[in-house]
């Protein structure tokens, strides 16, 4: 198969498995990495070619040759990473040392502030989480590929992301800032869109265009699930990320323009 239609995934988890099974399905000759030798094992008898291999431990020396393709996905969290950024950092640019053309890192709406509504152009991060996803953008950036796509996700639902435990029976404050959510079903749409064009932009948020308030969305959540809702306080303003961009340039709708109605449909299946 020509190398036009080939991906490294660095990262087999929530979003890199059912993705890359998904391209595999679709003809893409898919390679990754996952921490656990027994998934890689299952994912490979599944037609991907997956590497074991834990990135917190250790950067390899060169790229595997196994991870050769056209496009890398970097699609690690952050809490599974030491020293996050240089380590992002240094496997992009092995990658790219290796053969790879084009990177996405999957990056995540914590580089905003806390308040008013945020477009790409406006990432000023106001805590280290956010300092630590800016940082690891600006590594990805630098590792010299033809093409890079940082992909900032709100908060991630869906497959196994039930978001009605997330805050079940636990008190905060906050009740009145919005959501900002993007579910597994718009990802598997648009990354594969992605990969068909050229004409990248540098930066896309993905974030459901529907932004209730947080004690409305979790509440409702909880009580689907038959667990115990959580308590908020009333006040806080928070942020609302601007996820418009990448549908118009995909021409693309969100499947999700409405998180209750996704819960009462998870909720019935």
């Amino acid at each position: 198969m020509s190398t036009e239609q080939s991906i490294a995934i660095l990262g087999l988890g929530w979003l890199g498995e059912p993705l890359g099974l998904s391209l595999h399905a679709q003809g893409w000759r898919v390679s990754g990495t996952t921490r656990a030798a027994d998934k890689a094992a299952r994912l490979t008898e599944q037609g991907l070619t997956v590497v074991a291999m834990d990135v917190s431990e250790a950067v390899p020396a060169q790229w595997p040759v196994v991870l050769s393709a056209r496009t890398l996905l970097l699609c690690v969290p952050p809490g599974k990473v030491n020293d996050y950024a240089r380590t992002l950092g240094v496997l992009a640019k092995k990658a790219v040392a290796g053969g790879v053309k084009r990177v996405i890192f999957t990056s995540a709406t914590s580089v905003y502030s806390g308040s008013g509504v945020n477009t790409e152009q406006n990432a000023a991060p106001d805590g280290p989480r956010g300092e630590r996803m800016l940082a690891a953008e600006r590594a990805v950036q630098g590792c010299g590929a033809e093409q890079v796509l940082i992909l900032r996700l709100s908060g991630l639902v869906g497959g196994n992301r039930e978001p009605g435990r997330f805050l079940s029976g636990r008190h905060f404050d906050g009740g009145d800032e919005p959501v900002n959510l993007v579910a597994q079903e718009d990802l598997l749409r648009f990354i594969p869109a992605i990969l068909a064009r050229d004409d990248w932009p540098a930066v896309l948020n993905v974030s459901a265009p529907h932004h209730p308030s947080r004690h409305d969305f979790y509440r409702e959540a909880a009580q689907l699930q038959s667990l115990p809702p959580p308590i908020f306080s009333g006040g806080g303003k928070g942020k609302t990320i601007d996820g418009s961009a990448i549908s118009r340039w995909l021409n693309m709708n969100y499947l999700v323009t409405d998180w209750f109605q996704w819960l009462s449909q998870r909720a019935r299946r």
